[in-house]
């Protein structure tokens, strides 16, 4: 779906976004966040990505990925926030994972400031009560903007896929403790997330009419584990 968005002038975006073993926070944990910058008018090649992802098994190490993340987004320096869903799904699910925690990590400024601008929530809005709520690969196509594909042990991976089958999958491998089968989890990871990262930030400047030059869109990834 295109979407009209007038989200004001921004010069440096932060990308976000969050994987886990179930959407439900009482059932599910923290695997991995990802996060991105993005100088607005700078070629898409310029952007950084930097994927956070667990190191052990455990809740205290679930902590000290939200932290990290959370600290890595503060030092980008960004005028917004920019995601898909995530104030409603990424930042409540963190917010219950959160009060789990002995000491919990304080949520990043650009959240809190009201700097957070989520891409699917005036998409949801503008929907009547039988019509499907696009995604962001749907959103993507609508501009004609390539989707990128992430195949795991055969079959494409999705949010579904990945909390059911690989994250179980990647944190058994770190219960192992084999360094080169986690380093193979964690292309997975990097490939999944990054590609999705970059989305948002196309997927912002299509709304807003800005030109964007997309390097990691369309990438098409295979992974055996």
């Amino acid at each position: 779906m295109k979407y009209d968005g007038d989200f004001g002038d921004h010069d440096v975006l932060v990308s976000f976004d969050i994987e886990t073993t179930h959407y439900d926070p009482a059932e599910g944990e923290t695997v991995a966040v990802g996060v991105g910058r993005h100088e607005v008018g700078s070629p898409g090649g310029d952007a950084q990505y930097r994927i956070f992802a667990r190191e052990r098994l455990g809740i205290e190490d679930e902590r000290d990925l939200v932290a990290r993340a959370f600290r890595g987004i503060d030092r980008l320096d960004g005028d917004a926030l920019v995601s898909y869903n995530s104030i409603e799904f990424d930042m409540n699910f963190l917010d219950e994972r959160r009060a789990r925690f002995d000491r919990a990590p304080e949520t990043p400024q650009l959240h809190e400031s009201g700097r957070h601008i989520d891409l699917f929530a005036g998409r949801k809005a503008s929907c009547g009560p039988s019509d499907k709520w696009p995604s962001l690969e749907e959103s993507l196509d609508s501009y004609g903007l390539p989707v990128p594909e992430t195949v795991w042990n055969g079959s494409p991976m999705d949010n579904a896929r990945f909390g059911t089958e690989f994250a179980p999958a990647f944190l058994d491998a770190l219960g192992n403790g084999d360094e080169r089968e986690i380093d193979r989890y964690r292309d997975v990871l990097h490939h999944y997330l990054k590609t999705d990262l970059e989305a948002n930030i196309a997927l912002y400047c299509a709304d807003q009419g800005l030109s964007f030059d997309p390097v990691h869109l369309g990438l098409h990834g295979e992974f055996q584990t």
